[in-house]
């Protein structure tokens, strides 16, 4: 056997590489997932965090095995994960990624292909095939179309900084509630906002120095912009970009699927998507003000001053959202 390949298993767009990796998996297993039940249940739509220079790095959750494992159950589908981000030697990674190797392979076998991180770069990705001659994946990224060339077995994940991380859906949840799906996706990000969330072992998650979340992610966001501490310079323009979608995913989320399976709680969930949609008009006039090739808008001091204006905002009508939001607990 040479080439084994799940056909169909493609990148979809979106800002968030991760949701983007997971809709075309689910969507290649039969199941059409709209971008507001992608964003809505995974928790991503209501979630702030930042870096502190705005890096893209700041926009991943923590702890991917189970903060990710957890998402695709709240997506429907039961999933194995693997993460490691340290290594002794270069063994070490070596015998690691040809397990994972092994691991993809079997599941391709069986008409399962894999989310990976660092397979055309620093993002999610999938892998769709495997050819055990050359022991190169077949892959789909954010980057088709520009970079769609094998990634050998030898470079799954990065080596700086050390990341390998694997997830592989292995079918449909069996006994899968929507509903407490939302319920969980809703509860986690108000658990991130407050800062209350707990690591793997249930004790209250340390926060690096370099993140900032919840409410104080607004603020570390309008520091950056205005000490012109932004690194890279398009990373104004990337954050603005990605909570624009999540925050417009959001909102038609609470409208649709959230109210649909909490109508006793409509009025609620109504106000809060008009939160929502309060938040997504700021962030796109937040994003016209830094253009992705126009790195000295950095240094523009009306520019500065306006962007400050609208996380105001922003940071307002998020706040209530989620005081709305956890009145439907």
């Amino acid at each position: 056997m040479a080439f084994i390949g799940v056909d169909g298993a493609r990148f979809q767009p979106c800002m968030d590489s991760f949701l983007g990796a997971a809709k075309g998996v689910i969507e290649c297993l039969g199941e059409e997932l709209s971008y507001a039940d992608l964003w809505g249940l995974s928790g991503m739509a209501f979630r702030t965090q930042v870096h502190r220079t705005l890096a893209p790095a700041g926009l991943f959750p923590r702890q991917w095995d189970s903060t990710y494992g957890r998402v695709m159950q709240r997506l429907g589908y039961a999933c194995i994960a693997g993460l490691r981000d340290s290594f002794y030697t270069q063994d070490d990674i070596s015998y690691l990624r040809t397990g994972w190797m092994g691991n993809i392979e079997r599941h391709l076998d069986m008409g399962l292909p894999a989310i990976a991180y660092g397979l055309h770069g620093p993002a999610f990705g999938i892998v769709s095939g495997f050819d055990d001659e050359s022991e190169n994946f077949r892959v789909s990224t954010r980057f088709d179309g520009a970079k769609d060339g094998p990634v050998h077995i030898h470079d799954l994940g990065l080596t700086d900084p050390p990341c390998v991380f694997v997830l592989i859906p292995e079918g449909p949840l069996h006994g899968y509630d929507r509903k407490q799906a939302v319920r969980e996706a809703l509860g986690e990000a108000l658990a991130h906002h407050l800062g209350q969330e707990k690591d793997d072992a249930g004790k209250p998650a340390a926060l690096p120095p370099d993140l900032a979340t919840g409410m104080n992610a607004f603020e570390a966001w309008g520091v950056a912009l205005h000490d012109r501490q932004v690194q890279p310079h398009w990373g104004a323009a990337l954050t603005a970009a990605y909570y624009l979608e999540a925050r417009t995913h959001g909102a038609d989320f609470l409208r649709t699927t959230a109210n649909r399976l909490y109508p006793e709680f409509a009025p609620r969930l109504q106000k809060a998507a008009k939160l929502f949609d309060t938040q997504a008009a700021e962030l796109k006039s937040l994003a016209a003000l830094f253009p992705v090739k126009d790195p000295v808008a950095l240094q523009d001091a009306a520019r500065i001053a306006s962007s400050v204006e609208h996380l105001k905002k922003i940071a307002a009508a998020h706040e209530e959202a989620m005081t709305v939001l956890a009145e439907t607990k």
